[in-house]
């Protein structure tokens, strides 16, 4: 057998391989939903039932608005925020580069549930801050509801903008810029008319990362939400519900969910493909130093953007060195390692068991 054969056969293999798992942890799965929320919990035959339940009860249905308004809002802010950010960036000059694309991605790290509890800890209605400017008698808004699930979100998601758009803008030759520049083309008007549309690809395939991932959220809307309603929990609480459990219903969320996530993806795909190029940048940017204003306006968004979403886990950081009473229900005074003993000691299990599932998960993808 020859060597161009062996190739040959080892690619039928693994593609066979690579088809076989699509089935068995794609296909199979779907269509086991598919065929839950065609089916009456009652009866137990097919019909749109679930469906018609949910477009015709309020309660339900207006879950469909309130998630989509979540999902459009965190991608818009999470754009704002990571365009000029990874602009900003790319293009100029700035000390502390690597520490400030390690906080940009460290705030993203963790969970949007954990992220949730620290912005409770210090904006809630007895959170630190909120406590803090009410002794001078500023009265701040809630954290709860529409507005919290959008912050939160926004400052776990604003990072995939950062992170996409920062590989663009290293794919773009420095000629062009050059030549826009020659054409009058400098400052805020060539990043309007030269960068945009050129990194426009790779903003339209963020937005759809940041739209899918605030769609799917769970953790936030239990944990900030107060009763907003989201898709998530009201599959959740079909699954598990204490009232009663109907995993029919919660199937045919679920496919609502999906069909949503594929229509959004179409119109991704489709506007892709209208603004799509080929380019390979032989000559890459090379950052220049801005002047005093620009260095300081570039600076003090910088440090505010990283500063807002790191500040809860850096909170969180400095409470898990607080003593806590007996009970450990509430701080007391000093400072110590007893939080992490405890969970050393108590939790060890569970935080292996959280490596081992995130290390399996990252190798086999």
């Amino acid at each position: 057998m020859t060597l161009k054969k062996k190739k040959a056969d080892f690619w039928v293999v693994a593609s066979l391989l690579v088809l076989a798992l699509y089935v068995i942890f794609m296909v199979v799965p779907m269509i086991k939903v598919f065929y839950q929320a065609l089916l009456d919990p009652t009866t137990k035959e097919l019909s749109i039932t679930n469906f018609r339940r949910f477009f015709t009860t309020p309660y339900y249905s207006a879950t469909l608005v309130r998630s989509f308004k979540v999902a459009v809002s965190v991608a818009f802010f999470s754009l704002l925020v990571g365009i000029p950010l990874a602009y900003l960036y790319n293009m100029y000059q700035i000390r502390g580069k690597k520490l400030i694309q390690m906080l940009i991605i460290l705030s993203s790290m963790s969970a949007p549930f954990i992220g949730a509890y620290s912005w409770i800890l210090l904006f809630g209605n007895s959170g630190v801050i909120t406590q803090w400017l009410q002794g001078f008698g500023i009265q701040v808004g809630s954290i709860y509801g529409f507005k919290g699930i959008v912050l939160v979100l926004t400052t776990k998601m604003y990072p995939l903008v950062f992170l996409y758009l920062s590989g663009a803008i290293k794919n773009i030759d420095s000629s062009l810029l050059e030549a826009s520049a020659n054409m009058g083309r400098t400052g805020l008007k060539r990043f309007v008319t030269v960068v945009l549309p050129l990194c426009m690809p790779t903003i339209l395939a963020a937005a759809l990362m940041v739209f899918m991932r605030a769609l799917a959220d769970f953790g936030t809307a239990m944990m900030i939400g107060q009763g907003y309603m989201t898709f998530p929990l009201v599959i959740y609480n079909e699954f598990v519900g204490e009232v009663g459990v109907n995993k029919n219903f919660a199937s045919a969320v679920s496919v609502i969910a999906i069909i949503i996530t594929l229509i959004v993806f179409l119109i991704q795909s489709w506007a892709t493909r209208k603004t799509s190029f080929s380019m390979s940048a032989m000559h890459h940017i090379e950052p220049k130093k801005p002047g005093i204003l620009g260095r300081i306006f570039i600076n003090l968004y910088i440090w505010l953007v990283i500063a807002i979403s790191t500040l809860p886990n850096l909170y969180l950081v400095y409470l898990s060195f607080r003593n806590t009473s007996k009970s450990g229900n509430a701080f007391v005074e000093g400072y110590s390692l007893n939080s992490y003993k405890y969970v050393f000691n108590n939790m060890g299990s569970s935080i292996w068991n959280t490596i081992r599932i995130c290390g399996s998960a990252l190798i086999l993808i």
